[in-house]
């Protein structure tokens, strides 16, 4: 299971079943239907380079296992992975100073749903507790 401190990889794509079968997919449409053929019909810089793409729908296809950050890879420069170590964290969900923490900033534009989902973790993981304390009351 791929994780991360900031909690981005818990929605990643990348290996997902459904995303794979997609993209090769349209690999094999772009194949099938040879548009690179008809490149030359589109007038100056309307072209696209169907090799590149082709690349790049490849690139999806062999990279399916991204091991994360925890698992080595990311950033070596990631804020959010040096603060979380640092202070003992397994992920940033468990941090009191997640609301006002501005190590997030480089990822909000990208991804302005990233700390709400942190919240949303936060949430799940007291439910779990709180249930597993009723079950303990209960033997």
């Amino acid at each position: 299971m791929r994780e991360s401190y900031c909690g981005l990889c818990d929605d990643c794509q990348l290996g997902h079943h459904g995303f794979l079968q997609t993209v090769a997919r349209l690999k094999e449409y772009v194949t099938r239907f040879r548009a690179n053929w008809w490149i030359h019909c589109f007038p100056g810089d309307e072209t696209f380079d169907f090799v590149e793409f082709r690349k790049g729908l490849d690139w999806f296809l062999v990279h399916k296992d991204c091991p994360s950050c925890k698992g080595g890879r990311g950033t070596e420069l990631c804020p959010i992975r040096d603060c979380a170590t640092a202070r003992g964290f397994e992920n940033c969900s468990l941090c009191p100073d997640l609301e006002p923490c501005d190590k997030f900033d480089f990822l909000l534009a990208e991804f302005p749903d990233v700390k709400i989902n942190l919240r949303r973790r936060r949430l799940k993981l007291k439910a779990r507790e709180f249930h597993k304390r009723l079950e303990g009351n209960r033997k």
